[in-house]
Parts: C-alpha cells; structure tokens; sequence
C-alpha cells in the first residue's frame, strides 16, 4: 500500500487501494483511506468547476471592457464619448464583481449559510441593462414584462441575478430578433420567469443536454457563441437557491423557465 501511494502522481484522483470488503485491521485502513480519496476527488473536481465556470462568467465582460477601451484609445474623442465609454466600462466591472459575489453565496449556501431574499424585478431590470450590448451584436431586442407589485424571492440578488443572466444572455444569442421575458406567479410561493425568443428552438433531445457542463446546443454550429458552461453553472445556482430550470416544449423559437421560490 505504501509503494502504491507512492508511485501515484497528483493527477491520477482516480486511484484507490481498492481491497474490497475489510475484513482485517488492513483493509479497514484501505477502505478508510479509498473514502477519504473519494472525498479528496470530489472537492478537486468542485475546484477545477468552480475555476472554469468563473474564467467563463468573467470572459464576456472583460472582453467589453477591452473592446471598449481599445476603441477609445485608437483616436481622440469628444468627452461625451469618453463618458459614455466609461460608464460601459463601469457596467462591465459592476457585472464581473456580481459574479464573483454570486458564486461565493452559492459556497455559502452549500455550508447552509441564510439565503436572503429580493425584489425579481429589480433584479430582471439589472439583467436586463446586462445583457443590451449582447443583444445589440445579435440585433435582438429584449421586452421584459413584471408585475405592478414587488415579487420577492427566497435568494440574493446577486445569486438570482447569476441564474437568469446566462439564460437571457443565451436567448439573444440564438434569436432571430426578439427575445421576452415574462413573469407568472402560482400559488404554494412560487413565481415562474418565462424566457423566451424567436430562434429556431430547442430540439427535443437537448432540453437536458444543454444545461451539462461543456454542451453546446446543435444552434451554436452557426454563429459559434458560447462555452457550454452559462447554462450549467445556472442549473446549479438554481439547485443551490431551491429553484429548478428547464427547457420545456415551446410553439416556436426557444423557451427557458426558471421556477423560483417566494418569500
């Protein structure tokens, strides 16, 4: 056992003693250490996650950032559009901070941290801002529909914030022109937040596929977008604030509802 430990590298996680049922004071030492490796496992491979899924949600506002600041520097401006330059730099900065603030709740929820609570609508109107420069490049338009009354649910705005801005962001991407976001409340404290667009769809053997770590729907072949994390790192926030995300059947285009709990 000792020779065996010896000669695994830092990379082969996936190595156990693997003496079967104990049966003597060794093999209970076996068994024990297996499961301590098992552990081990697991958070490494929560770690190299939780690295790809915030190099992925920090790529795009970065990269406006950088567009934005190279634009600028290429010929003097008017201070007007520097302005302006700089509250879409502001914009880009505040969204990366939120990021990293909803990922850190979500490691705080999982050690059963309180959850705290919001207003949606608030939180769809920020989404909604977010999310005008990738409309824009998609020549999409966002019509955002809420309630004439404050909807609060049951998790940050910075984590709720995390969970429907890849899904928004997904929906102007894919879209033809329009993408629309609608609220419906039901009864037993729970309000669904229907995303919606006018693209060609989600095919009927993606519905789930789409939110594994990785996958990009058969759409992405065309105009390239997307990492295959935006979705799955949505899923999980959404586990993680007792909500649920699904693609469900739509008449036409895409359609993406999250079911989150009220308070």
């Amino acid at each position: 056992m000792t020779r065996e430990a010896a000669e695994w590298s830092a990379e082969e996680s996936d190595r156990r003693f693997a003496q079967g049922p104990p049966h003597d004071e060794l093999t209970e030492l076996a068994a024990t250490l297996d499961g301590l490796l098992d552990r081990l496992a697991a958070s490494l491979r929560h770690e190299r996650l939780f690295s790809a899924e915030l190099s992925h949600e920090l790529r795009t506002p970065l990269a406006r950032i950088l567009a934005r600041s190279e634009l600028m520097l290429a010929r003097e401006r008017s201070p007007s559009e520097y302005r302006e330059a700089l509250e879409a730099v502001n914009a880009s900065a505040l969204q990366m901070t939120r990021t990293v603030e909803a990922l850190v709740s979500e490691a705080r929820l999982q050690a059963d941290a309180p959850r705290g609570s919001c207003d949606l609508r608030e939180v769809l109107a920020t989404v909604v801002v977010a999310s005008k420069e990738t409309a824009r490049q998609h020549g999409c338009s966002i019509d955002l529909g809420t309630t004439a009354h404050p909807v609060r649910v049951g998790a940050s705005a910075d984590l709720v914030e995390r969970i429907i801005q890849p899904v928004v962001d997904n929906a102007c991407s894919y879209g033809s022109s329009s993408v629309r976001i609608r609220l419906d409340e039901r009864p037993a404290s729970r309000v669904l937040i229907r995303i919606s667009d006018d693209g060609s769809g989600i095919g009927d053997d993606e519905r789930e596929r789409i939110f594994d770590p990785g996958y990009r729907g058969g759409a992405s072949g065309a105009n390239g977008v997307g990492a295959g994390l935006g979705l799955a790192l949505a899923r999980r926030l959404a586990t993680s604030a007792g909500a649920t995300i699904e693609a469900p059947r739509a008449a036409s285009g895409g359609l993406v509802v999250i079911d989150l709990p009220t308070t």
